[in-house]
This record gives structure tokens, C-alpha cells and sequence, in this order.
């Protein structure tokens, strides 16, 4: 975007930021760049479209919008996985079927969580 008149070079129009991208043309304003969904995050600057922003990894959720980096990617809870990538909700994250367990966090898919031992229960 270029938020003055008169300039004579491409170089004086500025990146939107990191978080954002932007696919129209003749923009004069920051706030027609648009932020990343929640469940995504995005690095660069002067992005031109939604598919720029990079979906969170299975095993994680992020709310906001905006997101600069893959560590706004919060990791599901113990006990817990998430097998789809670009969860924006907490929610999203499944609790471990009764009889087994699951103790790291950020866990990909149910494969994860363990059956009970021999002897052992959990409900």
C-alpha cells in the first residue's frame, strides 16, 4: 500500500505487515491488509493472498488472528490430540478415549494415547 501521491517508484509502497496479506491493487491504507484466520499464522510480509497464511500443525490450536509465528500455535493438552491442522479453537483438541492415557502435550492423533495396563483402569 502507499498511503501518499505523487511518488514515482514502486519501491515507496510499503509491505503489508507479517500476520497480513493483501490481494487488491491501489490500496492507500494498512487497514485494507487483511490478518491471517485464527488456526493460521504467516511469517512474511507483503503476502497477496489467504493461502499464504500457513495452517497450525495437527496437535495444536490457535485462537487469534494475526498470528506471526508458528509458536502462536498453542500445543493441545495432555490427555488430549488433534488430528486436523488449523484448529482455531481449544475445543478442537479431543480428549483420550476411557482406558487410556496420554501424558505429552501436543499430541497429532489418537495413536498417541496409551491403553491401561494389565491390572489397571481408568474411566
Amino acid at each position: 500500500y502507499q498511503t501518499g501521491s505523487g511518488f514515482v517508484g514502486s519501491e515507496q509502497c510499503t509491505l503489508c505487515d507479517a500476520g497480513s496479506y493483501q490481494t487488491g491493487s491501489g490500496i492507500s491504507s494498512s487497514v485494507k491488509c487483511v490478518l491471517c484466520d485464527a488456526g493460521t499464522f504467516q511469517t512474511g510480509s507483503g503476502m497477496q493472498l489467504s493461502v499464504d497464511c500457513t495452517l497450525c500443525d495437527a496437535g495444536t490450536y490457535q485462537t487469534g488472528s494475526g498470528a506471526l509465528l508458528s509458536i502462536s500455535c498453542m500445543l493441545c493438552d495432555s490427555g488430549t490430540y488433534q488430528s486436523g491442522s488449523g484448529s482455531a479453537v481449544a475445543g478442537g483438541c479431543i480428549l483420550c478415549d476411557a482406558g487410556t492415557y496420554q501424558t505429552g502435550s501436543g499430541a497429532p492423533t489418537s495413536v498417541r494415547c496409551i491403553l491401561c495396563d494389565s491390572g489397571t483402569y481408568q474411566t
